[in-house]
C-alpha cells in the first residue's frame, strides 16, 4: 500500500512538472512566434472581402524579393486580407490569415507565388489568373535575403556568413540560380500576354505611399485606400517579416568580381524587357557596401535561353 502510493504520488508530481513545462514553453518565443504581439489599431483591421469579390491577381516575385511584407502593406492600405498558393501555416497565424484560403475563391486581394509562368500546368490553380503584380528586387539583395531564410531557422533569421563563402562553389552556383530567377520569372509573365504591373522593392522601400496607389489602382481597389488606411502603412508599416539586417558588409563580401559580372549581365538582361515607364531604380542597385565593380558599360547582357528575346532584339 505504501508502494501504492508513492507511485500515485510520483505520477502526480510529473503530471504537475509536464503543466509546468508546457506553460513555461508556450510563454518562450518560437521561431515564428518571437516578434508577433503587436497588435494593429481598430482602425488598420483587416478582413476578407464577400466571396468573388476579388479576380484573381498574382502577385509574383522570385524568392527573397519582399513578397511577404509587400502583403502586409496592401492589407494594411486595402484592409482586405492577401491569398498565396503556397499554405504555409504559420504565416496564417501570424496576420496573413489568407494564406491557407482558397485564392481563387475572390475573398483575397492578389495570390502569393514564385512560379514562371511556363512552369504552370493546367491543373493548377494559377490557370485562373487574370492579371499580374510583378514584383522585382536587386539581384544582390534578393539572393542575400533568400539565402538568410533558407539557411536560418526563421523568416526573419540571419544565416551564417563568412569570408570563405567566396571559394565556396555551392554558394556560387547557388547565387547564380538566383540571379537567373530574377530575370526568368518576371519575364516569363510579362511574354504571357497576362496584363502585369511592375513595381520594385526599390521603390516601395523609397515612397511606399505611392508604390501602395499604384498597386491600388491596378487592382481597381482605390475606394478603400483612405488617407486613414495610409497612416496604417505608415504607423504599422514594418509588419511580422520585414527583415532587419544589423551588418551587411560582411554578406556583400560574398559576392567576387565573377560573381558581380554575372550579376550585372543579368540586370542589364532584365532592364531590356521592362516597359519604359516602369524602368530599373538603377541609383538603388549597387549598394556602395558592395565594393569595387567591374566596368558596367562593358558587361554583356545575360539572356535566359527558355525565354523570348526582348522585341527590340527580335
Amino acid at each position: 500500500m505504501y508502494k501504492c502510493h508513492r507511485r500515485k504520488r510520483f505520477l502526480f508530481l510529473v503530471f504537475i512538472m509536464a503543466i509546468i513545462i508546457i506553460f513555461v514553453l508556450n510563454l518562450m518565443p518560437s521561431p515564428h512566434r518571437a516578434q508577433f504581439k503587436r497588435t494593429s489599431p481598430a482602425r488598420c483591421s483587416v478582413n476578407f472581402a464577400e466571396a468573388g469579390r476579388f479576380p484573381l491577381v498574382a502577385l509574383l516575385s522570385a524568392p527573397g524579393s519582399g513578397n511577404t511584407w509587400t502583403r502586409h502593406l496592401i492589407q494594411q492600405a486595402t484592409g482586405f486580407y492577401t491569398g498565396s498558393a503556397y499554405n504555409v501555416i504559420h504565416l496564417a497565424e501570424t496576420g496573413y490569415a489568407g494564406e491557407i484560403v482558397d485564392p481563387s475563391a475572390g475573398t483575397t486581394l492578389t495570390m502569393k507565388t514564385h512560379m514562371a509562368y511556363f512552369r504552370i500546368t493546367p491543373d493548377r490553380i494559377e490557370k485562373n489568373v487574370t492579371a499580374a503584380i510583378i514584383l522585382i528586387r536587386n539581384p544582390f539583395d534578393m539572393a542575400i535575403c533568400e539565402r538568410n531564410r533558407r539557411f536560418s531557422s526563421n523568416q526573419t533569421g540571419l544565416a551564417s556568413w563568412n569570408k570563405d563563402l567566396r571559394n565556396d562553389t555551392e554558394w556560387t552556383e547557388y547565387a547564380k540560380f538566383q540571379a537567373i530567377k530574377y530575370v526568368r520569372i518576371p519575364v516569363s509573365w510579362m511574354q504571357s500576354g497576362l496584363p502585369f504591373l511592375v513595381v520594385h522593392y526599390e521603390n516601395i522601400m523609397s515612397d511606399r505611399i505611392r508604390e501602395i496607389r499604384r498597386i491600388a489602382k491596378f487592382l481597381n481597389v482605390t475606394e478603400f485606400v483612405t488617407e486613414e488606411r495610409l497612416r496604417c502603412i505608415q504607423d504599422e508599416g514594418e509588419g511580422n517579416y520585414h527583415r532587419k539586417y544589423v551588418d551587411k558588409k560582411k554578406m556583400y563580401d560574398a559576392f567576387t568580381d565573377d560573381l558581380k559580372t554575372t550579376f550585372i549581365g543579368y540586370i542589364k538582361a532584365l532592364s531590356e524587357y521592362l516597359p519604359e515607364s516602369q524602368p530599373l531604380p538603377w541609383e538603388h542597385y549597387f549598394n556602395p557596401l558592395l565594393g569595387s565593380l567591374p566596368n558596367i558599360s562593358s558587361i554583356e547582357p545575360i539572356y535566359d535561353k527558355l525565354l523570348k528575346l526582348p522585341k527590340k532584339l527580335q
